[in-house]
């Protein structure tokens, strides 16, 4: 059967689409940049592919950017969680340590960013009353 969707099969990618949409979840016109399928709106406002998971929706260049950065810092921590297993399956507690450090540096990196997007949010919300 052809693949579709990132190496997921395309019944397996008909058969999580489905789901999304018992879950109440709506599907969207707008389509996955990695894959073509169509997206998910789910309850919470959340965009989802039904293969990739989250997906940003962007409107401008710098969007693109943060999005890239975001993504960049996700597949950190990802690497370093599957680092993390292989260590463990290898009864390497040393590596475990620097792998688990690596993870906890990039949540620390997430949550300042976090911060400073609030940061501006909140700016914009001031600015935006004074002016009123």
């Amino acid at each position: 059967m052809d693949k579709g969707g990132g190496g997921v099969d395309r019944d397996e990618a008909l058969r999580r689409m489905t789901q999304l949409m018992l879950q109440g979840a709506v599907m969207l016109e707008q389509t996955c940049p990695l894959d073509g399928l169509p997206l998910f709106r789910l309850r919470s406002g959340e965009i989802v592919c039904p293969v990739h998971g989250r997906v940003m929706i962007v409107s401008d260049e710098s969007e693109a950017r943060e999005a890239e950065i975001e993504g960049i810092i996700s597949m950190a921590q990802y690497v370093a969680a599957q680092k993390v297993k292989e260590s463990l399956d290898e009864g390497d507690p040393k590596r475990v340590k620097e792998w688990l450090d690596v993870i906890e540096s990039v949540e620390r990196i997430k949550s300042l960013r976090r911060r400073s997007a609030e940061g501006v949010d909140k700016e914009g919300e001031r600015g935006g009353r004074g002016k009123a």
